[in-house]
């Protein structure tokens, strides 16, 4: 078998949901491809923090240990 390309047909269409997904994921990527560790980290609790409050959800923390 000779298989050539990404194994999509040509007349392949992506949906729309993907083509989103896909936008995101690599939106994602560019605001965070420098950062450290612990800075990706530190982005990803603030920004969880900042839509708990907006959407007022309800959440028990959990002992630290």
């Amino acid at each position: 078998m000779n298989f050539k390309g990404n194994g999509r047909s040509k007349s392949y269409k992506e949906p729309r949901a993907m083509k989103e997904i896909h936008a995101i994921r690599i939106k994602h990527y560019e605001e965070t491809k420098n950062l450290s560790r612990e800075e990706y980290w530190k982005k990803v609790h603030s920004e969880a923090q900042n839509l708990i409050k907006k959407y007022k959800v309800k959440i028990k923390e959990l002992a630290k240990v």
